[in-house]
């Protein structure tokens, strides 16, 4: 079961996301952070299979969290952005600093249509990094 830390300033985005999860089956929400230096924190703390992570933050925006999280955590990062449409700045930026993936809010920032939009792309992105991990294990054994 994979273990997932979300970070999100927005406290409507981490709960449509936990609720996404939690009606999936089959993930654990291990911890939450409003930004990326709680993130940072909690990824060392509890070692995370996955994180999904925001852009936009106070305190520590995701790519500064990104780039911090490359080198303390084998985590999977989904960058989750209203600034990350597939061919933006933010975008690139995000897959140039070692984002996994990267799936963009529909709605802005504080998007409540993630859980319609994103919800299956969210799990099918999840289930996709976690089998090519898996293939990955299974082939250096």
């Amino acid at each position: 079961m994979p273990k997932v830390l979300i970070v999100d300033d927005s406290r409507l985005v981490r709960l449509t996301i936990k609720t996404i999860l939690d009606r999936a089956e089959g993930f654990e929400v291990v911890g939450e952070a409003e930004n990326g230096r709680e993130g940072v924190d909690l990824a060392r703390e509890l070692n995370p299979d996955v994180v999904t992570l925001d852009i936009e933050m106070p305190v520590m925006n995701g790519i500064e969290c990104l780039r911090r999280l490359r080198i303390l955590s084998p985590a999977k990062v989904i960058v989750l952005s209203s600034l990350t449409h597939p061919a933006s700045p933010k975008a690139v930026e995000a897959r140039l600093v070692g984002a996994d993936a990267v799936i963009g809010k529909p709605s802005g920032s504080v998007s409540r249509d993630v859980d319609a939009s994103g919800g299956s792309l969210l799990i099918d992105t999840i289930n996709r990094l976690m089998d090519e991990q898996d293939a990955a294990r299974g082939a250096s054994a």
